[in-house]
C-alpha cells in the first residue's frame, strides 16, 4: 500500500534494487574474466592465423624468385646455396628476383658480404612475421650476427651416412649433395630427378638453443643475416642439412648438434612452412614421419612412394 509520503514505495525499492551481494559480484567478476580470456585467445589465434598466412605469401615469393633466377639461366640452373667461404649465398641471388635490384647491384658479388654496407638493409620478405625477435642484430658478440637477418633456409638435403658425395666439415656438420642446395657446387635443373613437386627447397628456421647456458640461446639464437653465404670455412648461413625433426628440441652448444646441421622450424604452432622446388607452400606438421621429411629434403634420392602431405 502506498502511503500519502511515498515511504512504502522507496522502502520496497530498496528491497529489491539494493545491490549485489559479495557472492554474486564476484560470479559476475568471473564470468567477465572468462569471456575476456576467450576473446583474448580468439584474437591471438586469428592474428597467428595470418602470420602463418603471410609467412606462406614470403615462401611462395621465393618461389617465384627461384623460378625468376632459372630463366635467367635459360631454365639450366637454381642459384647458388653456399658458394664457399665468405661468399654470397642463396639470399643474395633471389633480391633481384624480389623488386630488391637496387640493393643487389649495390653489392659486390666478388667480395666479402660481411663487409657489405647493405648487410643491414631488411628485405621483409626474408622475415617470418611470427619471429619474435628484431630484424637487425648491430651488437651481436660475433661479428657474423650482426646484419639484417633471415629465418628462411634452403634445403640442402640429407645424410644417411651410406658414403654419398658431400662436403666435409668436422667444426659445422658434413653437407651433402643430394638436395637443390648445397655447399660449393650449382645444382642443374635436370638433376632433380624426383621432380620438383616432390622436393622440398626452403622452409622456415628460427633455431635458438633451448639450454639457458647456451651461448646461442634467446635472441638471435642461431638465425644470421641474409647477405652471408657462409662463415670462414664450412659453417653455411644460407643452407641447412635435414638431420633432425622440424622444431626438434636440440641444442648447438651442450648437445653438440653441429650448425649445419640444425633443424628447420618456425615460430609458429604445430609446425612450419616449406616451400617445394615447383613453388607450392605446404604447412608440415611437427608430427610427420620424419622418413618422408628425409626423403623429400633430396631431389634425386627415387623415393617416388613417399609424399609428403
Amino acid at each position: 500500500m502506498i502511503s500519502a509520503d511515498g515511504r512504502s514505495v522507496c522502502r520496497t525499492v530498496a528491497r529489491y534494487w539494493g545491490g549485489f551481494t559479495l557472492v554474486e559480484l564476484l560470479v559476475v567478476v568471473a564470468i567477465i574474466a572468462i569471456l575476456a580470456g576467450l576473446t583474448l585467445q580468439g584474437v591471438q589465434s586469428v592474428r597467428e592465423s595470418a602470420r602463418t598466412t603471410q609467412c606462406a605469401n614470403n615462401l611462395k615469393q621465393l618461389g617465384l624468385a627461384v623460378q625468376g633466377y632459372l630463366q635467367t639461366s635459360g631454365g639450366r640452373f637454381f642459384p647458388p646455396g653456399s658458394p664457399g667461404p665468405r661468399k654470397h649465398g642463396l639470399f643474395t641471388y633471389l633480391l633481384r628476383h624480389l623488386d630488391a635490384d637496387v640493393v643487389f647491384r649495390n653489392l659486390n658479388l666478388n667480395g666479402n658480404p660481411a663487409r657489405e654496407e647493405e648487410r643491414y638493409t631488411v628485405i621483409p620478405t626474408y622475415l617470418c612475421p611470427s619471429y619474435g625477435g628484431p630484424a637487425i642484430v648491430r651488437d651481436g658478440w660475433e661479428d657474423d650476427m650482426n646484419g639484417a637477418l633471415t629465418t628462411y633456409q634452403g634445403v640442402a638435403g640429407t645424410l644417411r651416412g651410406g658414403g654419398e658425395p658431400k662436403t666435409e666439415s668436422q667444426e659445422f656438420g658434413d653437407i651433402p649433395r643430394n638436395g637443390i642446395f648445397g655447399f660449393g657446387f650449382i645444382r642443374r635443373a635436370t638433376e632433380v630427378t624426383d621432380g620438383q613437386g616432390n622436393t622440398l627447397m626452403i622452409g622456415e628456421f628460427v633455431h635458438s638453443d633451448r639450454s639457458p647456458n647456451s651461448p646461442y640461446a634467446g635472441f638471435p639464437g642461431n638465425v644470421r643475416p641474409w647477405i652471408l653465404g657462409a662463415n670462414d670455412t664450412t659453417g653455411s648461413y644460407a643452407v641447412k642439412v635435414v638431420q633432425h625433426p622440424l622444431n626438434a628440441d636440440v641444442n648447438r652448444a651442450g648437445d653438440d648438434v653441429p650448425y649445419n646441421h640444425l633443424p628447420f622450424g618456425s615460430g609458429h604452432r604445430k609446425g612450419a612452412n616449406m616451400l617445394f622446388a615447383s613453388g607450392v607452400v605446404r604447412f608440415i606438421l611437427n608430427e610427420v614421419d620424419f622418413e618422408v621429411f628425409r626423403n623429400a629434403a633430396t631431389c634425386n634420392g627415387e623415393e617416388l612412394n613417399d609424399k609428403l602431405e
